[in-house]
């Protein structure tokens, strides 16, 4: 047994009391940073931030591209002596699905419950015992037809024929049966059906009681139960999940029946469980028909009309009020066993703007002028001020209006928001982030106090690599004024799932946010880890990369979690649809071999300060127009690639911690400088002192109310000249292909501004624009090297060169995704090959999932197939060559 093995079941040992819930339950549950490392502490003491997220309930069937007989059991939540009916939903998903012999027997005696529907009766066999839903025109996605041949057996059966609507957003077609039948609590049924779809599709098979607020009596049993069982055989104890949010109106009593089912139903599973509920704060239907002015308006059709506006007084009141007693009851019957509370909003509760990633824009209720023409007052003061700033001699801070949508949309300056002819849209963009953030805070302060400071408050927020591929702009989220939210004292976890675009087999699986950042202002940064397991049907995997295996499933997990334990992330598990994907005690076993790196540096926290930090300013990406998709796609999303395969681990930070010198690094990577104050300037320029800078696309080139040329040459070196109708194509130069450089880059098409260094030498030239100029240029400036890219985009092949001429350790000289802090070293292989490692410190390499040493360094070779995972000890660093 290997001695690094040892001491992980030692310190196992020693500290298995805090990985196990005491039967008497908990009192605090905080986030800790005074080691520098945010840890989650429990009564004091470190706890593994590992979770499992799931919903009990009824659980979705996986219809597949092949005929299945479906068969389940289940019990009645309540009585229903005459009226019960069963539900069929398909699913938001253009295709066919085929069903028939749908029966439904009471187990004990054999009885059918109602006549089994085999429909070899010819049409009339569907009406005259199902009936569809919506009616009529109203319908706009579904049919429904008795076909021969179509059914089990080439008998005939039921085809049901989904499309997307033409306009407008999804129905919930549904079909039901309409004789109704008893249900009788106590008792057990089970229910059968024959089917066979194309796509594969997730159906929602469901038995109710109807009425105005239709009852959920039984349905297929969910698999949550078993995952929190093999969570907790895993050492996984913390479980999140959704419970209600009464809002009753004034005066109604408030039923918290519900609220207390679902707290036990986890409790039921598993004892030692600490809970993290999370539950909406959108308002209830009476509350959007009592407030119809605070409901959030759009210029154009949109989503129904859920969310209210976040800037409007009476929901900040009302949610808080809403929060505040969920929390308070919650305290008061489970709080012994509850870790804290996570409050969800707007688009998918993540509180990023409804209708962010789709065309109508929001704003245009009345709560948003009022709201509006209050923050200009609070940040001009008077009508003066404020005509100067937009150079406006008409406008009034008592009538003025929120920008028109036609203006929000345009672009006639370019991908850049003009400072002096778009002030009015760049303060509304302002406006709308601080809006969302300021909600954020006031939700969080009210979670503080309801549990009297006792318990963690979580909330999604920060994504700012996520929303520069935004049609309308990176300001539609709403995400861009992180800094109000770190500063705010009553938050400790922000969370976001992982980055969609990057995360499958063999990629790098980043982060949307800036957790080094968030750890900085002394918070913990989550990753909702919501990739499908094998157990997932092919419709949730990337059709040319499936993760097909249970062998796949845990290289991915072992990734992804390991990542999170050497940045100090948390993270849950997400069984997103409730259908199981972490099902498998196969997949468990990568939480539990990964339990003693976790216990290891929570007993000994190290922070997560990467030799490469990667810089985002909100203020910069608030600036993107409409279709600045053009640069923020490549700049935010696509460029988490490069940076995952240079060969060295990253740190994401925001712009204004590089400025007040708290980021030192060897190379920086500015994805968006774009807006900077002559004092930034200098602070940037003096924090950065003797390291390289890369500046993206238009470094300096914007300050409050002017643009500026000479900006960018004082922050670059380069003098620049701005380009027009070029395309923003990148191609090696000869300096460049000397150097390694191979690969071209950037926007198939012109883009506004554009920018070139004008007296970029030969030599200095690593790639050029298809005029001939100098897309990226490096030159040592005197107090440290200069990578000027201009064209949208990065390589990892130009990103291990600035590395290399910074200093930075590179583990790889070749692409493959690189974790790496003090002593341990994840390896996530891109492609397959044998792969050359160079830890940079001599003495043996071990295999911390199995405890072998597999070679000794500084130099090993290993034989690794794309998206295998390798997690090394390799070494104390005090070794070093």
């Amino acid at each position: 047994m290997g001695f690094m093995k040892i001491l992980y079941i030692l310190a196992g040992m020693i500290l298995a009391a805090v990985w196990t819930q005491p039967a008497a339950g908990i009192e605090t549950a905080r986030v800790d940073a005074s080691s520098g490392v945010p840890r989650l502490m429990v009564d004091g003491k470190p706890v593994r931030a590992r979770m499992f997220w799931g919903d009990i309930g009824s659980r979705p069937v996986a219809a597949r591209k092949k005929p299945q007989q479906v068969t389940f059991e289940f019990s009645p939540l309540a009585d229903e002596p005459a009226t019960a009916t069963m539900h069929f939903r398909f699913g938001n998903v253009p295709g066919d699905v085929y069903l028939d012999d749908i029966r439904l027997v009471e187990t004990a005696t054999g009885r059918d419950v109602f006549p089994p529907s085999d429909f070899e009766g010819g049409p009339q066999s569907f009406g005259s015992s199902w009936t569809s839903w919506p009616p009529g025109s109203q319908n706009t996605v579904g049919t429904v037809s008795v076909e021969p041949g179509k059914g089990q057996g080439g008998s005939a059966g039921l085809h049901v024929h989904i499309t997307a609507p033409p306009a407008g957003p999804w129905i919930d077609f549904h079909f039901y049966h309409n004789g109704g039948f008893a249900l009788r609590r106590g008792h057990r049924y089970r229910a059968s059906f024959w089917v066979n779809a194309e796509p594969e599709r997730y159906l929602t098979v469901a038995f109710y009681r109807p009425g105005r607020n239709y009852v959920f009596l039984g349905g297929p049993p969910d698999l949550v139960e078993n995952q929190i069982r093999l969570a907790a055989g895993a050492g996984v104890n913390l479980v999140s999940f959704h419970v209600d949010c009464p809002w009753p109106k004034a005066g109604e009593k408030v039923d918290w029946s519900r609220v207390d089912e679902q707290c036990q139903n986890v409790l039921d599973v598993n004892p030692t469980a600490l809970l993290l509920p999370r539950f909406s704060m959108d308002p209830p239907a009476w509350w959007r028909e009592a407030h119809p002015d605070d409901m959030m308006v759009w210029d154009q059709p949109g989503p129904d009309q859920v969310a209210a506006v976040v800037a409007a007084p009476e929901y900040r009141r009302d949610a808080a009020q809403r929060l505040t007693a969920l929390i308070g009851h919650l305290e008061a019957k489970f709080g012994r066993y509850t870790i804290g509370y996570h409050p969800g909003g707007q688009n998918t509760e993540e509180w990023f703007y409804w209708n962010t990633w789709a065309a109508p824009i929001n704003g245009y209720a009345k709560a948003d002028r009022l709201a509006w023409r209050e923050w200009l007052k609070g940040r001009y003061h008077d009508d003066a001020a404020l005509r100067a700033a937009w150079r406006d001699p008409q406008v009034s801070l008592a009538t003025v209006a929120v920008p028109s949508a036609s203006a929000r949309r345009a672009a006639p300056y370019g991908v850049l928001r003009d400072p002096v002819r778009e002030q009015p849209l760049i303060d509304f963009a302002r406006f709308q982030q601080e809006a969302m953030a300021d909600c954020v805070c006031g939700l969080a302060k009210a979670a503080r106090q309801a549990s009297q400071g006792r318990k963690l408050v979580v909330f999604f927020y920060g994504y700012q690599f996520e929303f520069g591929a935004s049609p309308n702009g990176a300001a539609s989220s709403g995400h861009y004024a992180l800094r109000r939210v770190l500063d705010s004292p009553d938050i400790d976890v922000l969370c976001s799932p992982i980055c969609y675009f990057d995360r499958h087999l063999g990629e790098g699986a980043p982060s949307m946010s800036v957790p080094e950042s968030v750890a900085l202002a002394g918070k913990m940064w989550l990753n909702e880890d919501d990739t499908p397991s094998h157990l997932g049907i092919a419709a949730e995997q990337p059709a040319d990369n499936p993760v097909d295996s249970l062998e796949k499933s845990k290289q991915e997990r072992l990734r992804n979690t390991a990542q999170c334990a050497l940045r100090n992330f948390g993270t849950w598990w997400m069984d997103l649809c409730a259908t199981g994907w972490f099902n498998d005690a196969g997949i468990w076993t990568a939480m539990e071999q990964l339990r003693g790196l976790d216990e290891e540096l929570l007993s000994h926290p190290r922070p997560f300060r990467p030799e490469i930090a990667v810089v985002m300013d909100g203020e910069s990406m608030m600036r993107l127009a409409a279709g600045g998709q053009v640069v923020g796609s490549p700049l935010t999303n696509w460029v988490r690639r490069p940076l995952g395969r240079i060969g060295a681990p990253y740190g994401q930070y925001l712009l204004d911690d590089v400025v007040a010198g708290r980021v030192r690094a060897k190379m920086y990577v500015f994805l968006s400088a774009w807006r900077l104050s002559p004092a930034q300037r200098q602070q940037l320029l003096a924090a950065t002192r003797g390291s390289l800078r890369i500046w993206c696309y238009a470094p300096g080139y914007q300050e409050e109310d002017r643009t500026s040329l000479e900006a960018m040459r004082e922050l670059t070196g380069f003098r620049m000249r701005e380009l027009i109708g070029v395309k923003a194509l990148a191609e090696p130069a000869a300096a460049g292909r000397k150097l390694g450089l191979n690969d071209t880059f950037g926007w198939g098409e012109p883009i506004r501004p554009l920018f070139a260094a004008a007296d970029a030498a030969a030599e200095e030239t690593l790639a050029k624009y298809p005029d001939g100029s100098a897309a990226a240029t490096l030159r040592n400036t005197g107090d440290g090297w200069s990578l000027f890219v201009g064209a949208p985009g990065l390589t990892s092949e130009l990103l291990r060169l600035g590395a290399r001429r910074s200093g930075c350790h590179l583990f790889t000289q070749s692409d493959c995704n690189i974790y790496a802090n003090g002593r341990y070293l994840v390896l996530h292989a891109s492609q397959d090959g044998p792969l050359e490692i160079d830890t940079s410190r001599p003495g043996a390499i071990r295999d911390l999932l199995t405890g072998q040493v597999i070679g000794r360094g500084p130099k090993l070779v290993l034989p690794l197939r794309r998206a295998d995972t390798r997690v090394l000890d390799i070494g104390d660093e005090t070794n070093r060559t």
